[in-house]
């Protein structure tokens, strides 16, 4: 697979084509890793068709689907179309107009019904950056239209881990989220996102503050729902052998302490939340317990773990023709913000 830019869209040279016979040879690890990106490993062409950049402030911030094009064709006030992009309309010349802008448009498209990703409405602000660290966001919307819009998504995630008293093996912490979280029910994922320790896990803030940070993982996935294009910063989180976790929020089942082995036979399993499988096997790669030794694809897993995301979305296209006064701060900057955005494993 080939892709260049052309003019701050992503042009597909040459995309790939799953080979059946190849696609049996893959190891579970790298065959789940690969569903993970999905619309990366496409060529950055959906199921449903080109994609087209959307733009704001001449940086990209997103990639719009066909399925989702067909109906945003309907605001040019707002997303205005090329025709190889789609453009917040330069008139939405502030942070405040183009989130109201934006907003109007999402609600709408609620109302319709269209959007399956938008039947998930949280009323939960996420804040949409031209470029990560740099300045201040250029909008912010819902967060159920992140995956719809294909709009950059950054968070943290914490894996939890102690060592046993009986055998000093390692355990780590997953959870099962709860049935009625609006996406992923019941699914084992990473254990909680920090800001939300004691909430999810009831961890006291001096010992989910001794987090330490590993890195990040990125992938680019298609589904149902849009296209995820996740960057997760993660972090370790040694735990004593005799805490369990417990929820306080309701947004948890269950908590349970797991062998190695046990965590990497759930994560390559249909019940782990597809988007935790990167931190998962991040963690156990870090630790050296997936090693060139025990998986035959090592380094094509290594790279599948840092997708390309920040070229890929052009952070250094061409100037704007017109000016994009600095963005007026957001009220309250929401928790995903990069800033200050952290998160724990679930199961």
């Amino acid at each position: 697979m080939i892709v260049k830019g052309n003019g701050g869209a992503l042009e597909v040279i040459n995309g790939e084509e799953e080979d059946e016979g190849a696609y049996k040879m893959y190891s579970p690890i790298m065959k789940v890793l690969r569903e993970c990106n999905s619309f990366f490993l496409q060529g950055l062409v959906s199921a449903q068709g080109e994609c087209r950049p959307l733009l704001a402030c001449g940086r990209q911030v997103g990639v719009i689907r066909p399925d989702v094009a067909c109906y945003l064709l309907d605001y040019p006030q707002v997303f205005t179309p090329t025709p190889t992009a789609f453009l917040l309309h330069p008139q939405l010349d502030s942070y405040t107009k183009r989130s109201s802008a934006v907003d109007l448009v999402l609600r709408d498209l609620r109302a319709k019904n269209v959007l399956s990703a938008l039947r998930g409405w949280r009323d939960e602000r996420f804040c949409v950056w031209g470029q990560f660290g740099v300045g201040e966001p250029l909008f912010e919307i819902e967060r159920s239209a992140v995956t719809p819009l294909g709009i950059r998504a950054y968070g943290t995630h914490i894996t939890g881990y102690t060592h046993s008293p009986e055998d000093g093996r390692l355990r780590i912490w997953v959870q099962k989220r709860a049935f009625d979280k609006p996406t992923y029910p019941g699914m084992m994922d990473s254990m909680v996102m920090l800001k939300e320790a004691h909430e999810e896990a009831g961890i006291p803030e001096h010992l989910a503050s001794t987090a330490v940070a590993a890195g990040c993982v990125s992938f680019f996935r298609e589904s149902e729902r849009g296209l995820h294009a996740n960057t997760e910063f993660v972090y370790d989180l040694e735990l004593p052998p005799d805490f369990v976790p417990r929820n306080v929020d309701g947004e948890v089942d269950s908590f349970e302490a797991v062998t190695v082995e046990e965590f990497l036979s759930r994560v390559t399993s249909a019940k782990y939340k597809l988007t935790s499988v990167p931190v998962a096997l991040d963690f156990l790669i870090r630790r050296g317990f997936i090693t060139p030794e025990t998986e035959p694809q090592y380094p094509g897993l290594l790279e599948l773990l840092h997708v390309p995301l920040h070229h890929l979305y052009a952070p250094h296209a061409p100037a704007p023709t017109h000016s994009c006064p600095p963005a007026s701060p957001p009220p309250s900057p929401p928790s995903e913000s990069p800033s200050n955005a952290l998160m724990l494993s679930e199961v």
